[in-house]
């Protein structure tokens, strides 16, 4: 494993411990200065909008992720970034403990000091898919 490889996992290691102790500013510090999260509707942010994101959500009570990359492809000075995010929603008010998983892909950019910093994200719900099979829950491209 190469030490930019080991960077970019420490990144999701540090995500997933900020995220998990409310500490936004652990997160932010691996963001440049504009983020694009392309499940947002806006999906352009600058630093101080993606900051106050991750405060809301991070807000939310009883919820925590682990967050586990899978696959690093480094192209010159973009990384992808590939894994698994895993939510878990502690019960409230006497409801039951509830567990997602998503897929998500970042990419990264080299900075001048050498170090990664993310300005791509997208996630999305793991789906089950079985080769040769096109049930009802296939994608659009896959209906059409």
């Amino acid at each position: 494993m190469t030490e930019d490889e080991k960077f970019l996992r420490n990144v999701a290691h540090e995500f997933e411990e900020g995220f998990n102790s409310g500490d936004v500013d652990r997160i932010m510090r691996f963001y440049g200065d504009i983020y694009v999260d392309v499940n947002l509707r806006n999906p352009v942010q600058t630093k101080a909008e993606r900051r106050e994101y991750y405060a809301k959500v991070m807000a939310r009570p009883g919820i925590q992720v682990r967050v586990q990359p899978e696959d690093i492809m480094i192209r010159g000075n973009l990384a992808f970034v590939r894994g698994t995010i895993f939510l878990i929603q502690d019960a409230c008010r006497g409801g039951e403990t509830t567990q997602g998983e998503l897929r998500y892909l970042e990419i990264c950019e080299r900075v001048q000091d050498g170090t990664w910093r993310v300005m791509w994200g997208m996630d999305g719900p793991v789906q089950e898919y079985v080769a040769g099979s096109q049930g009802s829950s296939g994608t659009a491209a896959q209906q059409a």
